[in-house]
């Protein structure tokens, strides 16, 4: 692996984990992001704190502010 392989990974690594997604419903939905490189669409409660993680992706929704 090159400098710059290594690089592109840790790169798409953080860029994976940190991805956020506002809503205002209770109940979202997460196939993340369709397509080939997706998962089995899930329906997610948030939580009392206003957050859930989807369990395949890591993807994280967060209830919009009031």
């Amino acid at each position: 692996m090159t400098p710059n392989q290594a690089g592109t990974k840790a790169d798409q690594s953080a860029a994976s984990s940190s991805n956020v997604i506002v809503t205002n419903q209770s109940r979202v939905a997460c196939n993340g992001g369709g397509g080939p490189l997706g998962h089995p669409q899930v329906w997610l409660t948030l939580g009392t704190d206003g957050k859930v993680t989807c369990p395949y992706c890591s993807c994280a929704f967060v209830a919009a502010a009031e």
